[in-house]
């Protein structure tokens, strides 16, 4: 049995940025990995020391979280849908 590993920052981060991200400085492992809101409109990735990408400006989060201020997030629309 594996453990989920618990990031120390989360972010969202605009669709149109997904073609920059270094998968090596990230949680995720390449652009089929992440989590996109319903829309398609924004992903997220997570890490424990900031992404030269991040760092550098080359990528401009809508949004940096913790761990619980991501799940809270993830839990409201657009992450989640109301449909059955």
């Amino acid at each position: 049995m594996s453990l989920k590993t618990i990031y120390k920052t989360y972010a969202t981060i605009p669709i149109q940025d997904i073609g920059e991200v270094d998968f090596s400085q990230v949680g995720q492992t390449n652009a089929d990995t992440v989590r996109k809101n319903i829309p398609s409109t924004q992903f997220i990735l997570s890490w424990n020391n900031e992404p030269t990408f991040i760092e550098d400006g080359t990528i401009i989060p809508d949004g940096i979280y913790t761990y619980e201020e991501i799940l809270t997030l993830t839990r409201e629309e657009p992450w989640q849908s109301n449909e059955p």
